[in-house]
């Protein structure tokens, strides 16, 4: 947590409040859906019983299961942001990155190498930029225990789009585990929560990006945020 700014520390706990209890509604939809067939089978076998014809009771239950298992699920669908997704404006990814780098502590066992080749800007909230980027540095920290290279750089894409590129030397992730990543409490380093990549992928989707892995050679990890042009490209770079 970033000590010095209580909003980076509110945004980081409601990014990863958002994953945890999207994973709750996701189990609990599952729930109910079990519940919901379980009950029709049981109303299907009470009809063909005598109990069924005497007591108006039991259709009158099983119609009341069904009534309370939709407003559960429409409650489950009804929910607010639980971020804030507005004050977006037009900026270079290097303003979020050069923020995270802010809140993040660097072991002097990693050399950092940093480049800043975008052109345009992208329309993004700028503590959800920072929040993403430090969520990549922090895990491309954590991959290299024993120190390595951690870079990160910003360039220009084709078709106008502005990338955020974070490396590190560390032992990366193999085919399984990429296919895994953006996974809720997926992790390969014990004792961690596995929400970085997953907050990192729910974060770029609310600027329209989407996030690459890509393994190195001879090792390490390569990750990509990709953000789509804005409306106003090709603004002269910066310092």
């Amino acid at each position: 947590m970033d000590e010095q700014n209580p909003g980076s520390e509110a945004r980081e706990r409601a990014a990863v409040a958002e994953v945890v209890s999207s994973v709750l509604r996701h189990d609990l939809r599952n729930r109910f859906s079990s519940i919901r067939n379980a009950s029709y089978y049981l109303m299907r076998q009470s009809q063909k019983t005598e109990l069924w014809k005497t007591d108006p009771r039991m259709e009158a239950f099983f119609q009341l299961i069904d009534r309370e298992l939709a407003s559960a699920e429409e409650l489950l669908s009804n929910r607010g942001p639980l971020s804030s997704r507005d004050q977006r404006g037009l900026m270079r990814l290097r303003e979020g990155v050069e923020r995270a780098f802010g809140q993040v502590r660097i072991p002097a066992t990693i050399r950092v190498e940093r480049a800043w080749e975008e052109r345009s800007r992208v329309e993004a909230n700028a503590e959800d930029l920072a929040l993403l980027t430090r969520c990549l540095l922090e895990n491309a920290v954590e991959a290299m225990p024993e120190g390595g290279l951690l870079g990160v750089r910003t360039l220009q894409g084709e078709g106008g789009v502005s990338v955020l590129e974070v490396t590190d030397s560390g032992p990366g992730l193999n085919p399984e585990q990429q296919k895994k990543a953006f996974e809720p409490f997926m992790t390969t380093k014990p004792g961690h929560a596995g929400l970085g990549l997953c907050i990192v992928q729910r974060l770029a989707l609310r600027s329209g990006a989407w996030v690459e892995l890509q393994q190195r050679e001879p090792q390490g990890l390569r990750v990509r945020v990709v953000f789509p042009a804005a409306e106003e490209t090709g603004v002269p770079g910066g310092a």
